[in-house]
């Protein structure tokens, strides 16, 4: 099989249907052999699985948001396959991260003609989670929350909730280990980054990569209503900084919380913990360029 191409037909609240048509077009006109697989919301990494351990395609094309692209890590880390992501979803964090087009169309005929890849680090969090662009402990993953179980979707009903909730955050303590020291913190959010951006476009992370075997914990200490306006407008400004944050660098390490604290990955709430473990797998992703 030439394209195996993943469809979340919800993701974003976005219609996919002109997509899917004009993808068929393309695929066909270009002789490829091609199976379309429209994830359901349950038992999709399995069925993906086996898609791909019979008919190994040589390509992965998968359409919907950053937490569509994240379920799939594992089987895409095991084959080594390329893969492309058309950003689709409500914030596509990724699609900021790797400045793709905002045109699902240009994307698709680019990532069927591409021979070019480049390797990005996945982060493995506790044994049994993959991460590859942003997770996050706090405000953020109460705001994923809450969204997840807002009935509407796209990114008015995502910027409600982040106004909501990063008004008046709260803090909470928690310890960290690193291969190289120990810190004791407390603070409103702590991010765990492979990547740089949210998908608002806002940046979070100054120091990291995507490909240098690192990742960062990102502390935000405090947030009052002028870091809410100067976080708003530092998609425009490159050299925006505020005082209230810390970035600490590390290989792996081990967080440890007083109260259970949801974690969300890749824009997905996973559940509560008191304790994190996280360590880098480098070069773990194929990604068409």
């Amino acid at each position: 099989m030439d394209i195996l191409l993943v469809i979340n037909p919800v993701s974003g609240g976005k219609n996919k249907n002109d997509f899917i048509d004009f993808a068929k077009k393309m695929m066909i006109k270009s002789n490829l052999d091609y199976h379309i697989y429209k994830t359901s919301g349950k038992d999709d990494c399995k069925e993906f699985d086996e898609i791909i351990s019979s008919y190994s395609p040589k390509k992965v094309i998968i359409v919907g948001g950053d937490g569509t692209l994240n379920m799939f890590l594992q089987p895409l880390m095991e084959y080594k396959i390329k893969v492309g992501f058309i950003p689709m979803g409500s914030a596509n964090g990724m699609a900021v991260e790797l400045n793709l087009t905002n045109s699902p169309r240009i994307l698709f005929e680019k990532f069927l003609k591409s021979d070019r890849t480049t390797n990005l680090d996945l982060l493995s969090i506790n044994d049994n989670f993959l991460l590859l662009h942003l997770g996050d402990i706090g405000a953020n993953a109460n705001l994923v929350y809450n969204y997840e179980k807002d009935g509407s979707r796209g990114m008015l009903t995502y910027a409600k909730h982040f106004w909501t909730e990063f008004q008046n955050p709260k803090s909470f303590e928690f310890e960290i280990e690193t291969e190289q020291m120990e810190y004791q913190r407390k603070g409103v959010m702590l991010a765990i980054c492979n990547g740089r951006r949210f998908g608002t476009g806002i940046p979070l992370n100054s120091i990291g990569k995507m490909n240098d075997g690192f990742f960062e914990f990102v502390l935000v200490r405090a947030m009052d209503f002028s870091d809410l306006i100067g976080a708003a407008l530092s998609k425009f400004d490159e050299d925006y900084t505020t005082e209230n944050l810390e970035t600490i660098q590390a290989k792996s390490a081990k967080v440890k919380f007083k109260q259970p604290r949801l974690l969300q990955i890749d824009g997905e709430v996973i559940e509560e913990f008191t304790e994190i473990n996280i360590k880098v797998l480098p070069n773990s992703l194929t990604f068409i360029q």
